[in-house]
């Protein structure tokens, strides 16, 4: 992988289906960064403390909530990462919480380069209903 953390992409479009699919993702906890390589193209570099502050799991989100909550937290590595079958990965983070399942959707949403594509994440996480 470079060490590029950006891409440049000819359409403002949003990535849909097979573009939002992961390719290779690495955690640098020297940095306090994941870095995920999409099927499109686009690299993303997400802070661990933004990963950390929207975690998608129930205790942090509340069951069937249509709010998304930002989480207050310091924590800046993650022990594990393990892939969810081919949609998703679980991290187990370095302040002992390990519930959350971030699908490969609501990871590229969280990607601070493109909040002008996707929108704020208590926006674009919201669940559609």
């Amino acid at each position: 992988m470079s060490n590029s953390t950006s891409s440049t992409s000819s359409s403002t479009a949003a990535p849909t289906g097979r573009a939002i699919l992961a390719k290779d993702i690495k955690v640098r906890n020297e940095d306090g960064t994941v870095v995920v390589v999409w099927a499109d193209g686009h690299t993303s570099v997400i802070p661990i403390t933004r990963l950390r502050a929207y975690c998608p799991c129930a205790v942090c989100q509340g069951h069937g909530s249509a709010v998304v909550t930002k989480i207050d937290n310091t924590c800046k590595a993650i022990f594990a990462a393990d892939l969810v079958g081919r949609y998703a990965i679980h991290f187990k983070f370095a302040d002992a919480h390990d519930t959350g399942i971030f699908r490969w959707d609501t990871l590229r949403k969280l990607d601070p380069a493109e909040v002008e594509r996707w929108g704020p994440p208590e926006e674009s996480l919201r669940e559609r209903g």
